[in-house]
C-alpha cells in the first residue's frame, strides 16, 4: 500500500506542475500585415505607403509591438487587445527615392511573433535607393 500512496503522490505533483505550466503559457497570437500598393507609385514622388495590421489574441491580452523597416525599426507601441479580439495597427512610410523595400509588424510581447514582410518598390523619376 506504501507504493501506491507514492505513486498517487507523484502523479497529483506531476498533474499540479503540468496545470501550472499551462497557466503560465502565453496566450497564442497571431499577426497579419498588408500593404496598400506593392508594386510603389511609378512616376509618383514622394510615394507614401500605408500598412494595415491586424494582431489576433485573447481580449484584454496587454501586447507590445512595433514595425520593422529594411531600413531599420520604428518606435515600439503598447496597446490591449480589443474586445472583439483583434487590435488594428497602421503605419505609413514615405519613401523619396526609388528601389525595393519592406516591412513587417513584430509583436514582441506577450509572444513573440513576426508577421509576413510586405515588399513594395517605389519608382521615382531618376531616384534611386
Amino acid at each position: 500500500m506504501r507504493s501506491w500512496s507514492k505513486f498517487l503522490v507523484i502523479a497529483i505533483a506531476f498533474a499540479v506542475l503540468c496545470a501550472a505550466a499551462r497557466a503560465a503559457s502565453p496566450p497564442p497570437i497571431t499577426v497579419t500585415i498588408h500593404g496598400s500598393n506593392p508594386v510603389g507609385g511609378a512616376g509618383t514622388c514622394p510615394y507614401t505607403e500605408l500598412f494595415n495590421g491586424s494582431i489576433h489574441g485573447p481580449v484584454g491580452a496587454a501586447i507590445t509591438y512595433r514595425f520593422e523597416r529594411s531600413t531599420g525599426n520604428e518606435e515600439t507601441h503598447k496597446a490591449t487587445i480589443p474586445a472583439s479580439g483583434v487590435k488594428s495597427v497602421v503605419d505609413t512610410w514615405t519613401r523619396h527615392v526609388s528601389g525595393e523595400v519592406w516591412e513587417q509588424l513584430h509583436v514582441l510581447t506577450p509572444t513573440d511573433v513576426t508577421s509576413e514582410k510586405v515588399t513594395f518598390h517605389p519608382r521615382c523619376p531618376g531616384g534611386s535607393v
